[in-house]
């Protein structure tokens, strides 16, 4: 499966097309989750979704699910169900760019790191999206028990996705950058 994912990603890296297919998937998903976060507010207290909330605590959770009304659950679940997609198209994105600084800036570190099957890794913030999106959304099931576990877990979860998402978003900026000078460095060598 790893070595599947990383060929999808090598492939969609060398293709312009496939690229920016990745990337309507993921404007569209953002664009759905916004909208739906706009009608969220009135559904509430004028609380976004849980997973627009990067400073969320887990006893906040519990304060807000009590002002949720019925509209407010079921434009929840509505947002869960396009939030598994929107991680995937931005992990995606951000690996395929990745991929295609990393052979242009350093295709010694590229070829080791395709031999040991890591390009998965651009993803950590994708797999930690979607544990925040499993454990809110057992959260907001179970109400009006609450499930601490998960609660906790869900805050675990976001603090990692946005960690990770800072460490991948300036890694791929680098990449970028780096291939960037390393090619406009080639355009004027041989045009001199």
């Amino acid at each position: 499966m790893v070595q599947k994912l990383q060929d999808f990603i090598i492939d969609c890296s060398h293709s312009w097309w496939k690229f920016l297919l990745i990337f309507a998937g993921q404007a569209i998903s953002i664009v759905i989750l916004n909208n739906i976060s706009q009608k969220f507010l009135s559904a509430t207290d004028n609380f976004p979704p849980f997973d627009m909330q990067n400073s969320l605590t887990s006893s906040e959770i519990y304060i807000q699910l009590a002002s949720y009304t019925p509209d407010a659950f079921n434009l929840y679940y509505l947002f869960q169900a396009v939030d598994y997609f929107f991680p995937l198209f931005a992990g995606l994105m951000l690996a395929i760019a990745g991929t295609f600084g990393l052979r242009h800036a350093w295709p010694n570190m590229y070829q080791k790191i395709l031999e040991r099957k890591l390009l998965w890794l651009f993803l950590i913030p994708t797999i930690f999206d979607w544990l925040e999106n499993i454990t809110l959304l057992r959260v907001v099931v179970a109400w009006p028990e609450q499930a601490n576990l998960a609660a906790n877990l869900a805050i675990f979860a976001k603090n990692g996705k946005l960690f990770s998402m800072n460490v991948v978003f300036a890694t791929v900026g680098l990449l970028l950058l780096t291939s960037a000078i390393i090619g406009i460095g080639k355009l004027f060598k041989k045009n001199k």
